[in-house]
């Protein structure tokens, strides 16, 4: 699945990275870092910090977070660095890579269709929302999926220094793999979708 040697001067997708922090949000129990004004007596104003990123506030937050793999989910295209080494779009995104379940592991087919990573054109194809990261010294020697259901990003001005952190780089036909995959887990239509009689969902009349 991966290279024998990662190329550590650029990002691609489908690139382990190490260290990374996944927040755990949870909206209702977010606490906001600022100040608190005591100018009036028995009252307590509190402001909280925050910059303009785009002329848009940014707040300060405190959350809960895992530290883990991560992949890299976003284009090789908009990976690509610019004039001054940078990555043009605001973000990286990421998915994280989580432990397969006690579930899965200890029932053989489902193991087993997890390990396929099928290709999910094929009607049957299971685990759409799911892509297997076999075992590899440099990921602690155990088995890992890549969830789409828990992705989240990174400013893109930590590239290049993000560099430092990428483990593994998988090989073009893992690669490919993953792009399908990824695309079917985020392209899936419901019935009332496909009965719509939408244009796009219609065969083309050149085919």
């Amino acid at each position: 699945m991966f290279l024998n040697d990662a190329d550590v001067t650029c990002l691609r997708q489908g690139d382990i990275l190490a260290n990374i922090p996944f927040p755990q949000i949870e909206t209702a129990k977010t606490n906001f870092l600022g100040s608190a004004s005591l100018e009036r007596v028995g009252e307590l104003a509190f402001n909280p910090h925050s910059v303009l990123v785009r002329k848009l506030p940014m707040y300060t937050c405190q959350v809960q977070a895992r530290i883990g793999f991560a992949v890299v989910v976003s284009q090789c295209c908009d990976l690509q660095p610019r004039e001054g080494n940078r990555i043009e779009p605001p973000t990286i995104a990421l998915a994280r890579l989580a432990p397969i379940p006690d579930s899965i592991i200890d029932d053989p087919q489902a193991l087993a269709d997890l390990r396929s990573n099928s290709d999910p054109r094929i009607p049957g194809a299971k685990f759409l929302s799911l892509f297997h990261v076999p075992a590899h010294a440099l990921l602690a020697d155990r088995e890992w999926m890549v969830d789409f259901g828990q992705v989240f990003s990174i400013p893109s001005r930590e590239f290049p220094t993000i560099l430092g952190r990428k483990v593994l780089q998988m090989d073009d036909d893992s690669r490919i793999r993953f792009k399908i995959r990824l695309s079917a887990s985020f392209a899936r239509f419901t019935d009332e979708e496909w009965a719509s009689g939408h244009p796009w969902l219609q065969p083309r009349e050149d085919e």
